[in-house]
């Protein structure tokens, strides 16, 4: 009996590996798709950058900046030394919301209130911003302007999280 289940395992595990090998096509390895990187970004094999561009920033830089609110046009080819009079402090940048895609849905401006207390999250989209660079600072340092008004900011829908009441 032990000689008849040690002669049919064999010959399961020999036939078992042969149907396995027969199976199994072989393939080519998959090509990894080609990135292509902006213009004057240094990209190391297509896919990590080393550097960043003239216009970026970082999402650690735009949170926490403080929002201005204006009813004229904003021209962001020029640069400012200061808060214009016609520009009012609404409140900052608390939080940034991104797709899944990785690209920005919207920033959300923590707006009303003092000091915090009273103070609710709406969410802007991005193309509502406008980056007006600061006279004589660094590259990466702007004021961070959205069309409108204080009354219209606080106003707005609060943005609530999903999930969460």
């Amino acid at each position: 009996m032990k000689s008849l289940t040690l002669t049919s395992t064999i010959a399961l595990l020999t036939i078992g590996g042969a149907a396995l090998a027969q199976d199994t096509p072989a393939t080519a390895p998959a090509e990894r798709p080609s990135a292509t990187a902006p213009a004057g970004a240094d990209v190391v094999d297509g896919a990590y950058y080393t550097t960043s561009e003239k216009n970026d920033f970082l999402a650690s830089q735009l949170i926490g900046s403080r929002i201005y609110a204006t009813t004229t046009e904003v021209d962001t080819s020029k640069e400012v030394d200061k808060v214009t009079k016609d520009w009012s402090d609404v409140g900052e940048v608390n939080n940034i919301l991104l797709n899944r895609d990785g690209s920005v849905k919207a920033v959300i401006l923590g707006v009303g209130g003092f000091l915090g207390i009273g103070e609710k999250d709406v969410a802007v989209r991005m193309s509502e911003l406008r980056f007006v660079k600061k006279a004589g600072a660094k590259a990466d340092d702007y004021f961070i302007v959205v069309r409108g008004d204080k009354n219209t900011l606080t106003k707005a829908p609060a943005y609530k999280p999903m999930g969460q009441s």
